[in-house]
């Protein structure tokens, strides 16, 4: 319960924060059509934030509340993780965005912002990705007999 309300509020914290910054660009007249494509890009990131508050309470429900056998409870809590981490590196990647769209893609600050958010969504991805293949799906070496 308190991670899905952390999500809660921290979600509602980056809408509110994208919300302005799209809005004080627009009004500036900042915003050209790539910086729209990024300004969307931005308003999508309450995607992955819902994702992520919907399958942390799918989790909660299941290893407490679901009458599931516990091989039935493994794998929605799988499915949920995977819903999870994908979304956390949606997450990641779209503050890239936010900085590209808040300082103008005339500025190197955001270009620097921008690959730094962009760059750690990539390693994020490529942290995860090493992780499954090594410790979640690790290959069976076959047994010597």
């Amino acid at each position: 319960m308190i991670i899905t309300s952390f999500l809660v509020a921290s979600t509602t914290v980056l809408l509110t924060l994208n919300v302005s910054i799209i809005r004080q660009s627009a009004m500036a007249g900042l915003l050209g059509p790539v910086e729209w494509l990024l300004a969307g890009s931005i308003a999508l990131t309450l995607l992955p934030s819902l994702i992520m508050l919907l399958f942390s309470s799918v989790m909660l429900v299941t290893m407490y509340l679901a009458a599931f056998a516990q091989d039935e409870k493994l794998q929605i809590i799988a499915r949920a993780r995977t819903f999870l981490g994908v979304s956390s590196i949606l997450i990641l990647t779209s503050f890239g965005s936010t900085f590209l769209v808040s300082f103008g893609l005339n500025s190197p600050g955001a270009w620097f912002f921008g690959s730094v958010g962009y760059g750690s969504g990539v390693s994020w991805a490529l942290l995860r990705g090493y992780y499954l293949t090594k410790f979640g799906h690790p290959r069976q070496r076959p047994a010597n007999d």
